[in-house]
């Protein structure tokens, strides 16, 4: 699954079944291909001063004639992509553009990483009797556990009891700012394994495997969420529209509020499921005791 598995999944809580009218690009657009294509079928609400979206670039049209599209490329703060490949998706009109989405996804990716979870990750090293202080990645939010080879067995990890954890050091010394120094003092040459907790990474592309954000499968279904809740403060969510749906609803079937109680379900569902992802990760990684240098 990618970026835009999520994306997609975002986009359904928010239209909630309705379906955006969609066309194909007739051969890809390069580099050089600034301004007009071709579509592969009727243009339809394709018009002048409609806006139209390939990929998560949007484009404003400026004419149509028969099947080509002339366009004003990356509207409204997209980037306009080197090429799109033949047969892309065109959606017309977004309601909530895929560059948003992809944001706000990112967006809730580093909230969850703030409301207690994490990704888990490792750093290893060779110990030194001559030196304490070792470099860690700048990404740390805190340490699990530290442990090393027995020298006697390599299927053996003695636990490192006695740490400290430094961060804003000199990185003249410490590469990238925190250093991890160790009390208790393996042998020589051994190797020390680092389980540290770190915050998720973001999708730079909508082609990012979902594997890369470091989330646990289990808590796929957050981001999506969390990104809807934060387009819905901006524009309302498309089932409770009285304008956006066929036939058009009438302001009673729509009663004031209404908008501010799908926010809160989502909230409330989100919540929840932040409770039940926090509980997962204290059962895989149990706090430690007794291992703290200072």
């Amino acid at each position: 699954m990618t970026a835009q598995t999520w994306i997609d999944r975002t986009r359904d809580l928010l239209l909630s079944g309705t379906v955006e009218s969609l066309n194909r690009l007739d051969g890809a657009i390069s580099a050089a291909d600034t301004a007009t294509f071709a579509v592969e079928f009727s243009p339809g609400p394709i018009t002048a001063g409609s806006i139209i979206e390939i990929g998560t670039e949007l484009m404003y049209v400026t004419s149509v004639s028969g099947q080509n599209v002339t366009v004003m490329r990356g509207y409204a703060s997209s980037t306009a992509a080197s090429s799109h490949a033949d047969d892309s998706i065109i959606r017309s009109n977004p309601q909530y553009p895929a560059h948003m989405i992809l944001d706000a996804l990112n967006d809730d990716l580093n909230d969850l990483s703030a409301k207690g979870l994490y990704q888990v990750k490792t750093a290893t090293f060779t110990y030194s009797a001559a030196t304490q202080g070792y470099n860690l990645a700048s990404d740390v939010l805190a340490v699990h556990r530290v442990t090393f080879t027995d020298e006697s067995s390599d299927k053996s990890e003695p636990e490192v009891r006695r740490w400290s954890l430094r961060r804003n050091r000199d990185t003249s010394t410490f590469a990238s700012g925190v250093a991890l120094v160790l009390a208790d003092e393996p042998t020589s040459g051994q190797t020390v394994r680092v389980e540290y907790k770190a915050p998720f990474a973001t999708l730079p592309l909508t082609t990012t495997a979902l594997t890369d954000t470091g989330l646990h499968t289990q808590a796929y279904d957050l981001p999506p969420i969390g990104a809807a809740m934060v387009l819905m403060t901006f524009k309302p969510i498309a089932r409770e529209s009285i304008t956006t749906q066929a036939p058009v609803r009438r302001s009673e079937e729509v009663p004031s509020g209404a908008i501010s109680a799908s926010i809160r379900d989502l909230r409330f569902r989100r919540q929840e499921r932040i409770e039940a992802e926090k509980a997962r990760l204290s059962q895989l990684y149990p706090t430690q005791w007794l291992r703290s240098g200072e």
